[in-house]
């Protein structure tokens, strides 16, 4: 599958998060709709394999929930967007390893 924008080449991001969408995706209190705007807004995508793959690792979601990859790409985003945020500089691109 081709992704139009191209967020990832392999495992490693070739984009990095607008600093916008850090500060509204990731801080207290419940992010899903800033998220999911997020998401849309950048046409924020991968491959589905890496998204299961990375999202594994955390332990959080079962093998159903890893299924689905338009809730995959919102977590990937808000991972990433709460990394960066504590970590600035660290995680201006995404390493979606292991």
């Amino acid at each position: 599958m081709t992704y139009r924008n191209q967020w990832f080449e392999g495992r490693n991001a070739r984009r990095q998060l607008p600093l916008e969408c850090i500060c509204d995706c990731s801080g207290a209190g419940d992010r899903d709709d800033d998220v999911g705007r997020w998401v849309d807004r950048l046409e924020f995508d991968g491959p589905a394999w890496l998204f299961r793959d990375y999202l594994k690792g955390f332990g959080c979601w079962d093998a159903s929930d890893l299924c689905n990859h338009e809730e995959n790409k919102k977590r990937v985003l808000w991972i990433w967007a709460c990394n960066a945020r504590e970590e600035p500089g660290a995680y201006d691109y995404l390493y979606l390893g292991i």
